[in-house]
């Protein structure tokens, strides 16, 4: 029974903290208009970084429960936050095989109009 009982705490454990990560923590700090250097003192470096002409979007990935990751995207351009994405899926032997290539396509509208 006390074997039970520990097992039962030690997931619990395991299942808190991964809810409310540090990624997930800081991310609600990062504003349109900050810089890239700004971002990366509140989140450190991304996962992953990919370029389009002026246009940068860095991904971070994150464990945020059991079972569960959230993938972020911050947009910018030439250097300046225009503005984030998420999405959440399962979490396939940590967060980094779940993650997807950047879509440029899903690059929100008002970033890309602003400066055709």
């Amino acid at each position: 029974m006390k074997l039970c009982i520990s097992f039962v705490l030690v997931l619990a454990l395991i299942g808190i903290s991964g809810c409310g990560s540090t990624t997930t923590k800081a991310i609600d700090d990062v504003r349109p208009g900050q810089t890239a250097t700004e971002v990366t003192n509140l989140l450190g470096d991304p996962t992953n970084r990919s370029f389009l002409e002026t246009y940068e979007a860095w991904q971070y990935d994150d464990i945020v429960g059991f079972g569960q990751c959230e993938y972020i995207t911050i947009w910018f351009d030439n250097e300046i936050v225009q503005s984030m994405s998420s999405r959440r899926g399962s979490s396939i032997a940590g967060c980094g095989l779940g993650s997807d290539p950047v879509n440029w396509d899903d690059m929100p509208r008002s970033t890309k109009e602003s400066n055709e």
